[in-house]
């Protein structure tokens, strides 16, 4: 089972002999691609908006694509919209596969797209980018890692980031003052409130671990904080193993909150619209979360919202000097595919990411959906807690998304998440340790 997954997807890639994937090129003049007339270009944009989705962002979407089809600019844009993360990138494998890929299409960076630039199937956007500086500078600097892959050997930047966000740790204000606890700016802060709050009866966490990606964030922002950003790439190139002692000791810290009870007695029935629910009822003192939550907690209508009861706070530090590095980035990005796309769909789908990533779209966005993007505005979002998010973003100095996203084994992010909840199971840190590179060795 050596390489099991990797080879999987190389070799779907590689049956596609007969399709033409040559590099892309113009003169560097056109680059800015400024008041570009197309004579009737259709494009295929592929994304997990809509799909029968009735949320505010996916109708905006919708909305705003119609939209751009009515302007007088020859392209004409058909959306493939699936809203089922597992429907979705299934349906994508297959379309590449079959030489019958989107345009345009949403990803999440990493590992999983190095096999498309192995063979030549994503467009490099920088020429476009630098062609273009007022563009180029709306982006915030922590929205590029997932469109940039120096690591895997590539130089480029091969896509467009969409939103942005930051775990970061949300309280709840009322809880904290009656048990005269203050917001925790360190872990052994945070343990000690936690220690004060269950023996005061108040649950500390309700961790939704049922979805495995709790412990896999958590997991993630505790070995930034200990580590910093490197050890990212220290866990890729296995200069530190899932069972070493560096990776034993953030087992050993996640190990300690849950065998005291920190993070809840049912974590494995709870999941994470649970957790939110029993945070929202006041029935959890704090959540760890992204920079999403602001705008999940004013659709939700809670009282704690209305009454500006949730505080927000930096993920507390483990070592000083990284008490600034924490898990975000990118969400999510736009890329552009060149497989057998002619030059004129491969402009204009450059000109519909100019339409995604632009002032007057993100502003309108943000109205519908308060969140934090990649693409920079200045906009009253009219939510309290967002805005006390962003003034923590924009004094972050780094960010790395989950760790596994670096691995060169696109296996790597289930497999750990998965042998993160045997810690909730009773597993020891050197049981998780193992499994993780047990595993990991049926495919290296």
């Amino acid at each position: 089972m050596k390489k099991v997954m990797k080879q999987m997807l190389s070799a779907t890639i590689a049956a596609v002999t007969v399709i033409s994937a040559l590099p892309y090129s113009v003169a560097a003049e056109d680059f800015s691609l400024k008041d570009k007339k197309f004579d009737d270009v259709t494009i295929r944009v592929a994304t997990r908006n809509g799909g029968g989705s009735d949320d505010a962002a996916s109708a905006y979407y919708e909305q705003k694509v119609k939209e751009f089809n009515e302007m007088d600019n020859g392209i004409t844009v058909e959306m493939t919209n699936i809203s089922s993360e597992t429907d979705y990138l299934d349906k994508l494998s297959t379309d590449f596969a079959s030489g019958d890929a989107p345009n345009i299409f949403q990803e999440y960076g990493g590992a999983r797209l190095i096999d498309y630039l192995d063979a030549g199937y994503l467009l490099d956007l920088q020429p476009y980018l630098e062609a273009d500086e007022e563009w180029y500078g709306g982006f915030s600097d922590n929205g590029w890692s997932t469109c940039k892959f120096e690591d895997y050997g590539y130089e480029g930047i091969y896509g467009v980031p969409s939103e942005v966000y930051q775990i970061m740790l949300y309280y709840n204000k009322e809880l904290l003052e009656k048990n005269n606890v203050e917001p925790p700016k360190t872990m052994d802060e945070l343990m000690a409130a936690c220690a004060t709050l269950k023996d005061a009866g108040v649950e500390p966490f309700q961790i939704g671990e049922k979805d495995a990606w709790r412990f896999g964030h958590l997991h993630t922002v505790l070995s930034l904080k200990k580590y910093g950003s490197d050890v990212a790439e220290k866990l890729a190139t296995r200069e530190m193993t899932y069972d070493g002692e560096e990776m034993t000791a953030i087992y050993d810290m996640m190990k300690e909150m849950v065998d005291k009870g920190y993070l809840g007695d049912n974590l494995l029935s709870t999941d994470k619209s649970m957790e939110d629910t029993l945070f929202e009822e006041g029935k959890a003192a704090f959540k760890y979360d992204g920079s999403w939550y602001p705008g999940l907690l004013q659709q939700s209508e809670s009282p704690l919202y209305a009454d500006e009861k949730v505080g927000v706070i930096r993920f507390p530090a483990i070592e000083e000097e990284y008490a600034k590095v924490d898990m975000g980035g990118a969400t999510d990005a736009y890329y552009v595919s060149t497989l057998n796309a002619t030059e004129e769909q491969i402009e204009a789908s450059v000109v519909f990411l100019k339409y995604l990533a632009s002032v007057d779209y993100i502003k309108g966005l943000i109205e519908v959906n308060p969140n934090t993007y990649a693409y920079n505005v200045e906009v009253d979002t009219g939510n309290y807690l967002l805005d006390d998010v962003m003034a923590i973003m924009e004094e972050t100095q780094d960010v790395k998304s989950d760790l596994q996203g670096y691995d060169t084994q696109s296996m790597m992010m289930n497999t750990v998440r998965t042998s993160l909840q045997g810690l909730a199971m009773g597993k020891t840190s050197e049981e998780v340790g193992k499994e993780i590179t047990d595993t990991l060795s049926e495919y290296e």
